[in-house]
């Protein structure tokens, strides 16, 4: 938070469900629209509940796009459990996919926040952390932090493609897999032992 407030559990939960509707609005209607008033909306609580909370729309948007990556990293975090090193093709196919599935209205906001993100400093630190984090997992297996930056950027890419069409059928979602495992597959190294 902007100020020294601290959380209680519950001012905790509402602070979460209001981000929560934040990344709702962003989904479902862009960056633009995301206001405190839409917000209150989404969520269905009083202006002032917001606005407590996050006392400038620049603090709400740092703070949903911040919420949205979170969600996205707890994603990568659930993805690799599933497996070990040795699958990472697998593991990123499976990552891209429950993200263009299962949380969808987290990536969507994500991606409206990366292309603010181009002229708002203040988001930038957020992303840049991010993108470094995925470029550091990949880069045992892909051969090293370069190609792992190179790999982060690609999935994201391929990820925002995904999410243009409106609601990816089975074969499209088929063909994002074997994109990714065919990208992966292509630069993967052995990873160190």
């Amino acid at each position: 938070m902007s100020d020294a407030r601290t959380l209680t559990a519950r001012g905790a939960a509402r602070r979460t469900v209001l981000l929560d509707a934040a990344i709702a609005v962003v989904a479902e209607a862009g960056s633009a629209r995301l206001t405190h008033r839409t917000v209150a909306s989404t969520a269905k609580v009083s202006l002032a509940s917001v606005t407590y909370h996050f006392s400038s729309i620049d603090d709400l948007r740092r703070s949903m796009f911040e919420r949205a990556l979170q969600i996205v990293d707890d994603q990568l975090t659930e993805t690799a459990a599933t497996g070990t090193p040795d699958e990472l093709p697998r593991l990123a196919a499976d990552y891209v996919i429950a993200l263009v599935e299962q949380r969808r209205a987290a990536v969507v906001a994500m991606q409206e926040m990366i292309v603010a993100a181009i002229h708002d400093p203040a988001l930038q630190s957020t992303y840049h952390a991010f993108h470094h984090r995925l470029a550091e997992l990949l880069s045992p297996c892909v051969g090293g932090y370069r190609r792992g930056l190179a790999v982060a950027a690609t999935l994201e890419g391929l990820i925002l493609t995904a999410l243009t069409y409106p609601g990816p059928d089975a074969e499209d979602l088929r063909q994002l897999h074997a994109a990714v495992l065919d990208l992966i597959n292509r630069l993967r190294v052995e990873p160190p032992r």
